[in-house]
């Protein structure tokens, strides 16, 4: 160690050995004791003795400096005794508070969604527009303040206004929080540092740009802690005051940040009784700095006045249920139904409702989704500090923190990363605390080499900056994406313009709240009635085919939700209607409208060992007809009508959405199913997608049957044109043999697609950057070692670059694979693929014969990140990726509780809710199921939904199995599968190798 860091080391020790002593001499006299009260972290009683005495005395833990006013080599200046700092409305702080309100401002703005929203968010864009009743505990607060940005003469509709009421009060919290570290440390680097913690959490910001009550929640928990912060610090230098000036002790105290506190507090807890968890511990908190409090009911006037006023919000409830106001209920008006509206006595059963200890787990996930490792360290050594040198404020904020924690990760709600709102705000205080400590450190001018030290003074407070700027810019991209998306108009109003006169849309909450929107505010089909299903307390399905009995009879319906074995108990046909389902009571026998018409003259396709080849040319040329797309016959059993594809170029791993119209050309004796693949121009098979399986009892002949395929093009795709094709097999047939045309194909091509290079970056567990000479430059690595004796290696490439050979090689140089990367322009990127023996540790880009350079200094073979145990990687769609997994090692006891770990990464900010279903099954020698153990869950046990996630989402998901006691010594296998939790659609694994269901392991069970 340098030995100016040395000393600048020992300095800092030295003094906390001294301040942990409790000795510190004093020659400076009475100002210096008094400055040290006005900077105290307590209030301890007057000392009388004579100015400039010196004397060795003992401070009482009490009477410490304020975490971040400490200063090195003994110098006890505090911030409290600059005017510019003690006073906070001088210019250059309100300066810094309107600078960092309109920067938050900006960005949340500039990454608003444009439009309206579903479930939650779509219910307060319309109680906001229309005056309404959201859903317990009323939000009257909210849809006041709601109301009147809705009805500002500013952006394109009152959904976009609503949006932006969450931007404002967001960037105040900012703001607020800012002004707040800054007072409580002394420090403009703590301010900024607990601002872009806040402000750059993944949940902070998705809550800041969307229509949300969680700005708010966390903006009084800001103002509760602010208030408590500075009437303590305002109780201090009162008292330092009082011995400056010998004053007695009858003084009227300054209790404007008591009635504050309770203000904030009672509008916080009207607003959302979540705060009460904290709150406890800010009552606790307020009477240990100010005991005399509990002395002195004169004192209590002005908050209780205070809290009373706080509660006037709630008259609004009564008023608009009385009026009859939009989703309120109809009891609102009554005492019972406000007390059980107010309440929000129907949740009362999801608290506490799980086991705190087996949530634990969960709590790392939970903060690295909202932070990075850089800023949860500072957390924590911010706590460790304050725990040592301030315990009081260590509970405030320590203890905040724990509570609200606690509560939640024991509440049984799917939206546990929302709910810890008021737990980031401490958070980001605690990160302020050693940054304001840091700055607040004093350079000796004795000191050898004081510049050097001021360097690295420096260089740390830039770390802990740059952490909180890293975690913006990470956060950026997706937020700018979502900020484009119309994802929810999309859905409701197609889904409404398309519906049937008169019809009836039983929607789930997620739909419903759009739907409503689109009709109340913006008058779009009033004929159609959209009807939430709520739960029954009974099986959910059942409910669900319960509302559609009791409507079929009446009115066209339309169901948003599929539950594949209920309703295929049912009598009726379920036909795509978009994403939701038209459900008809008779058949179709006439094809849909918008069917682009095409001739196809058809060769023939051949299986060899599972890829496709190629055995004549094919040939398509569009018409100007207007009659179906294809008249096919496939084995004189399935007629093809026509077929709509959204869109004729794709990007790998984004979804091609296939409408396909076909009919039964005869009644059929053996069930029947149909697949929609994508062929590259070697004829392999380059896509994933879900097959549609029709039991024969349940398709009449001449009967016109939609289906809806989405096709993804591999991850690992090269860009090309590819053929679209479809077909159709016998699925309960030995070999589920295909049915063929009269010429003998067993597929019919319908187009071709032409596949560009992804204009997405893969996210991957092994960052790297290896730029090749000429390009393109190597962003990353990872490997699949889900097949048993392969490991899977893919690549990550990004443009500019020219086509080139790759070699894999192990450590001793010997060639393990080739393949090629295509030609990339700037912002394209690809991945490549290949299947090895096992990992290589090298990899070379080849010009002719001779190796490329890289990164201009280097030649030869550049180093791979090696994998690490349980590493896959398995890309689902284009939404998420299985990147390792933590299984049982050795043989599985009967009557033994398993976990499954799955670690995923998000590719891009979601907008559909997926479940992850796991499974334990073990096999008979014959292939049957001997017993079956599955478990399907929202990921993180719930605690984070797949529609929080954005782009690079680390989140890992747990999942408890148990092996039967009476299981029999068989293999058993795990599985996954991950669906639409609306649709119950399969998101489909992008891995040729493994089918709809991925493998997660083999493991024997022992004998008994």
């Amino acid at each position: 160690m340098p030995p100016s860091i040395d000393r600048f080391t020992g300095c800092i020790l030295g003094q906390a050995v001294g301040d942990a002593l409790g000795f510190r001499r004093d020659h400076r006299g009475h100002q210096r004791r008094v400055q040290r009260y006005r900077g105290c972290a307590g209030e301890p009683g007057p000392r009388r003795h004579r100015p400039g005495q010196p004397r060795l005395r003992r401070t009482p833990r009490l009477g410490r400096a304020p975490v971040g006013a400490q200063t090195s080599c003994a110098t006890h200046e505090t911030p409290m005794t600059k005017p510019r700092i003690r006073n906070p409305q001088s210019a250059i702080s309100s300066l810094l508070i309107v600078s960092l309100f309109i920067g938050s401002l900006f960005i949340y703005t500039a990454t608003l969604l444009p439009d309206i929203l579903p479930a939650d968010s779509g219910e307060f864009q319309l109680v906001a527009a229309t005056a309404g009743v959201a859903h317990p505990p009323g939000y009257p607060l909210y849809t006041m303040l709601g109301w009147l940005f809705a009805h500002l003469a500013v952006g394109p509709n009152p959904a976009w206004r609503v949006n932006l009421f969450s931007a404002v009060t967001a960037a105040a919290t900012v703001a607020l929080v800012f002004h707040t570290a800054r007072r409580m440390t002394g420090s403009a680097w703590g301010g900024l540092a607990a601002a872009l913690t806040l402000g750059s959490a993944t949940t902070f910001w998705a809550t800041a740009t969307t229509a949300s009550i969680r700005p708010l929640v966390a903006f009084f928990t800001a103002l509760c802690l602010h208030a408590l912060i500075t009437h303590r610090a305002s109780r201090i230098t009162q008292h330092a005051s009082r011995i400056m000036q010998h004053a007695t002790n009858s003084q009227p105290s300054n209790e404007r940040y008591l009635a504050l506190f309770a203000l904030s507090l009672s509008l916080g807890l009207t607003h959302h009784l979540s705060l009460l968890f904290p709150a406890s511990v800010f009552i606790i908190y307020l009477t240990l700095v100010d005991p005399a409090l509990l002395r002195q009911p004169r004192r209590w006037l002005k908050p209780i006045g205070a809290f009373a006023l706080g509660l006037l919000v709630l008259v609004y409830l009564p008023l608009r249920g009385a009026a009859s106001a939009p989703l309120a209920p109809p009891d609102l008006a009554t005492l019972p139904g406000f007390l059980e509206h107010v309440l929000a006595r129907g949740f009362r059963g999801d608290m506490f409702a799980l086991n705190l200890f087996d949530r634990l787990v969960l709590l790392p996930t939970l903060l690295r989704f909202q932070f990075n490792p850089v800023l949860l360290l500072t957390a924590l050594l911010g706590a460790l500090l304050l725990l040592w040198r301030d315990r009081r404020l260590a509970l405030l904020l320590v203890g905040s923190f724990l509570v609200h924690t606690a509560a939640t990760l024991t509440y049984r709600a799917p939206q546990t990363v929302e709910y810890e709102m008021p737990a980031y705000v401490s958070l980001a205080l605690l990160v302020a605390i050693l940054c304001g400590a840091i700055s607040n450190l004093q350079i000796c001018k004795s000191a050898s080499k004081p510049a050097s030290l001021r360097v690295c003074k420096s260089a740390i407070l830039v770390i802990f900056l740059a952490a909180g700027l890293v975690n913006l810019t990470a956060h950026l991209p997706s937020y700018g994406a979502l900020s484009q998306s119309h994802d929810a108009r999309i859905y409701a109003e197609t889904l409404l313009r398309d519906a049937p006169a008169d019809a009836v849309i039983l929607s789930n909450w997620h739909w419903a709240t759009p739907m409503w929107y689109l009709q109340r505010v913006e008058g779009l089909r009033p004929d159609v009635t959209v009807r939430y299903v709520a739960p029954r307390g009974e099986p959910l399905a059942q409910t669900w085919v319960s509302m559609i009995e009791e409507h079929v009879p009446q009115q066209p319906v339309i169901v948003v939700r599929y539950f594949e074995h209920e309703y295929n108990d049912l009598p009726y046909r379920f036909e795509p209607l978009g994403e939701a389902f038209l459900v008809r009571t008779t058949p179709r026998f006439t094809p849909p409208p918008g069917l682009t018409p095409l001739d196809v003259t058809l060769g023939e396709f051949s299986v060899q060992n599972g890829m496709w080849s190629r055995l004549s040319s094919l040939s398509e040329r569009q018409t100007g007809k207007s009659a179906p797309l294809l008249h096919q016959e496939l084995g004189e059993q399935v007629v093809l009508l026509g077929y709509r594809l959204e869109t004729d170029g794709a990007e790998p791993s984004h979804p091609l959405v296939l409408t396909l119209a076909w009919s039964p050309a005869v009644t059929p004796m053996a069930d029947l199913a149909l697949f929609a693949q994508l062929l590259g121009p070697d004829g392999r098979l380059w896509s994933g997608a879900q097959d549609r399986l029709h039991p024969a009892d349940r398709l009449v002949a001449g009967e016109v049957v939609i289906e809806r395929f989405v096709v993804y093009p591999l991850l690992h795709a090269p860009p090309g044109d590819y053929v679209l094709i479809v077909g159709a097999y016998l699925p309960a047939e030995p070999g589920a043999p295909r049915l063929t045309t009269a010429d003998g194909a067993d597929a019919v091509r319908l187009t071709t697609v032409r596949l560009r290079p992804s204009t997405l970056r893969p996210v991957t567990r092994h960052p790297t950057f290896v730029r090749f000479a000429g390009g393109p430059t190597l962003i990353g690595a990872n490997y699949d070692t889900g097949v048993p004796g392969q490991v899977r290696v893919y690549l990550h490439w990004a443009g500019p670059g020219v086509e080139a050979t790759l070699r894999l090689l192990d450590a001793s140089g010997v060639v393990l694979g080739q393949g090629r990367v295509p030609t990339l322009e700037r912002g394209q990127y690809t991945t490549t693929a290949l299947d090895l023996s096992t990992a290589p540790t090298q990899v070379v880009l080849l010009d002719g014969d001779h190796p490329r350079r890289w990164n201009l200094l280097f030649s030869g073979a550049a180093p791979l990140p090696s994998p690490s145990p349980g590493e896959r990687y398995v890309p689902f769609g284009d939404a998420l990726v299985l990147v390792r997994f933590d299984g049982p090692t050795g043989d599985l006891e009967p009557g033994a509780d398993i976990t499954l770990g799955l670690h995923f990464l998000g590719v891009r900010p979601l907008e559909r809710d997926y479940v992850v279903s796991t499974a334990l099954t073990s096999l008979n020698p014959d292939g049957t199921w001997a017993w079956r153990d599955p478990h399907d869950s929202v990921p993180a046990l719930g605690a984070i939904p797949t529609l929080k996630w954005i782009r690079g989402s680390a989140v890992f998901d747990p999942h408890q199995l148990t092996v039967p006691s009476d299981a029999s010594p068989v293999p058993v296998v795990g599985s996954l599968v991950i669906y639409d939790h609306f649709t119950q659609t399969p998101l489909s694994p992008l891995d040729e190798r493994l089918g709809p269901v991925v493998p997660l392991g083999t493991w024997p069970v022992a004998s008994p």
